[in-house]
């Protein structure tokens, strides 16, 4: 197997990148389902494709970082999830400070 084998390189790497793994492991346990590993993804995805508008992109990222905390939050809350890296009050605060920075960027876009 790949593991068994000897890599070349430095070796901080190889540590990176199982903390890497670790922290994605992490993650996906509170996102993901078996049935669909990468379900928060989708999950955004249809939420974004809702309120995006593609003529302010600054605006689109800000919404798209808040429906991945609201994801976040559904899971926690509505899913039951717990051992998640972050906490349910993280969350709400990180969703808070988007929707300020949301409400920035779309008044300066107002402004152009």
């Amino acid at each position: 197997s790949d593991i068994d084998r000897e890599y070349y390189g430095h070796i901080k790497f190889y540590e990176m990148l199982a903390k890497i793994v670790e922290l994605y492991s992490k993650k996906n346990k509170q996102y993901a389902t078996d049935n669909d590993p990468l379900g928060n993804f989708h999950r955004c995805g249809a939420m974004a494709s809702k309120i995006l508008k593609p003529d302010n992109k600054s605006l689109a990222v800000c919404l798209a970082y808040i429906s991945k905390q609201i994801d976040g939050v559904f899971e926690m809350v509505g899913e039951g999830k717990k051992d998640c890296p972050d906490e349910l009050k993280d969350k709400l605060m990180d969703v808070a400070v988007y929707s300020i920075i949301a409400t920035i960027l779309n008044d300066e876009y107002g402004k152009k």
